[in-house]
């Protein structure tokens, strides 16, 4: 679904993630939802039998989806996701035109055979059915929606008399027995054309500032909404980099500058798994990981980080606003070229706002503590250890521009109290990022930051204080609605007057992508 959405913008994304994230868990994939008939859909009309009228978000949503379709009406997969939410939301008519309308844009789309077929079972049409379950046979036999049919009891005719078994329609009409929504539209096979919009590259371990974590947490958002009846995210990007300073990484924490230039392999796995999950509620384990291969010179630099961990989070109004709380612990094991560097704990609180202006607002707290096997000769000097706290909160606008539909902008606090004073800092960071809609394919997505660290307690003759500031960008093409690959490039500096850690950074390679 939300597949003509520009394909991991970030800032274009936030809005429409973080809104949906909001509200469609209660009001159209919550897994028990029942199936409902109705007339078309307005603002003022009720939403079924029971007299239970749409939300202001749903109606919003629901623009949402009329806007992007008419953006992109040529977009086989938007029609289709129209259709489900005017069903979902009572509008049964409706969204047989807009189901129909995606097949003859695509008569290869199965899943909006599948779909239709569904709404025609629904409507007393079993007959007229049958033709688009064949059809769903016929190009898509080993997908998840040819065993859904098999589990309903639609028989594949290319081998067999069919059999239109679950759910009975009688003969005035369907059943009154409602149906479930994850019945209707079943969890979406590996199929690219029916996948989440594809996402570009971060490489989250190559940044500095609070953007990299506001990323993550909107990947997962967004395969929530994209996907709800998935229970694993996957989200892997690997690819190549020319890297001018290897050594420069967050983990190693020295910032130095070295000559130290290499092309660098990377990968960076992020997959978690809905254990438990409710309408408003969803837990259970995740991991991610960070892993880069330099050239044999610089094969010490080798970079491997393991993190395991669990999340919990949460659906809730607060005030006016849709909001998502989020707690998640991680274990992280670091590693370079196979020797252990030191070990992680983290905790995080975040928040995520939808104002009734679809702007959205992201808040969140980590705590985590470091404990690195090497202290140093003088520990108190020397060590790494210790605690870091990072506050931040961003906020996303609409400019009701098309081809730059929204910015970003965002603050982070962060405080890193190690045992050892030469490496205790405070530091302030702003960031900052854009999405330029090229075509439907390519998008061009610049990132910023810009931020200070203070050493106060840094005991070299020479203040180390830095200056901090950074400029990437993005070019990215997207194969497939799961496959992009993108173009990279970025500097980052780090400005001292102790030369000993006066140091930059660029870097520049591609990157590919994919999603599930």
């Amino acid at each position: 679904m939300l597949s003509s959405f520009p394909k991991r913008s970030l800032p274009l994304r936030i809005c429409v993630i973080a809104f949906f994230s909001g509200v469609v868990f209660t009001s159209v994939f919550a897994e028990d939802v029942p199936f409902s008939s109705g007339a078309a859909l307005s603002s003022g009309e009720a939403l079924s039998s029971d007299d239970t009228s749409p939300t202001p978000a749903q109606l919003a949503m629901l623009e949402m989806m009329q806007q992007r379709v008419a953006k992109t009406p040529e977009h086989s997969d938007s029609w289709r996701s129209l259709g489900r939410l005017q069903n979902t939301l009572g509008d049964p008519e409706t969204a047989l035109a807009s189901t129909r309308r995606a097949i003859e844009l695509d008569p290869f789309n199965a899943a909006a055979h599948f779909d239709l077929g569904q709404l025609l079972v629904a409507a007393g049409h079993p007959d007229q059915a049958q033709s688009h379950f064949d059809r769903v046979y016929q190009i898509a036999p080993e997908s998840a929606y040819a065993e859904q049919l098999k589990q309903q009891g639609v028989a594949d005719r290319r081998s067999g008399t069919a059999v239109l078994g679950t759910p009975e329609i009688s003969p005035n009409g369907p059943s009154t027995q409602p149906f479930s929504a994850a019945i209707l539209f079943p969890q979406d096979p590996p199929d690219p054309s029916n996948q989440a919009p594809v996402q570009p590259a971060s490489y989250a371990i190559q940044s500095f500032d609070g953007a990299d974590d506001l990323e993550q947490r909107f990947d997962q958002l967004e395969s929530e909404v994209l996907e709800p009846l998935h229970r694993l995210r996957v989200f892997f990007e690997t690819g190549v980099l020319y890297n001018s300073n290897v050594t420069l990484t967050p983990i190693s924490r020295e910032l130095a500058q070295s000559d130290s230039a290499s092309f660098q392999a990377f990968a960076n796995p992020d997959l978690d798994w809905k254990w438990i999950r409710t309408e408003t509620m969803r837990m259970g384990p995740m991991f991610r990981g960070y892993f880069t291969a330099n050239e044999a010179t610089f094969e010490e630099f080798n970079l491997a980080s393991f993190q395991p961990g669990a999340f919990l989070e949460r659906d809730f109004q607060l005030g006016q606003n849709e909001a998502i709380g989020r707690l998640e612990y991680i274990f992280a094991n670091d590693f370079f070229d196979g020797e252990q560097v030191g070990e992680r704990h983290s905790a995080t609180a975040s928040i995520t706002l939808i104002r009734p202006d679809l702007d959205a607002i992201y808040g969140y707290l980590t705590v985590a503590q470091s404990d690195f096997r090497d202290d140093g000769l003088d520990p108190n000097q020397t060590s790494l250890d210790g605690t870091t706290v990072t506050a931040g909160i961003s906020r996303f606008f609409q400019t009701g521009w098309d081809r730059l539909p929204t910015h970003s902008l965002g603050i982070d606090l962060e405080s890193a109290d190690t045992e050892g004073a030469d490496y205790r800092y405070k530091s302030i960071n702003l960031h900052g990022s854009a999405g330029w809609e090229i075509t439907d394919r390519w998008k061009f997505i610049p990132t910023w930051g810009i931020g200070l660290r203070d050493y106060g307690d840094f005991t070299g003759p020479v203040a180390r204080d830095e200056f901090f500031w950074r400029l990437h960008g993005r070019l990215q093409y997207a194969f497939t609605d799961s496959i992009a690959i993108a173009v990279v490039a970025g500097h980052d500096r780090f400005a001292s007057d102790n030369p000993d850690y006066d140091t930059e950074r660029s870097e520049g390679g591609l990157v590919l992508t994919f999603t599930r």
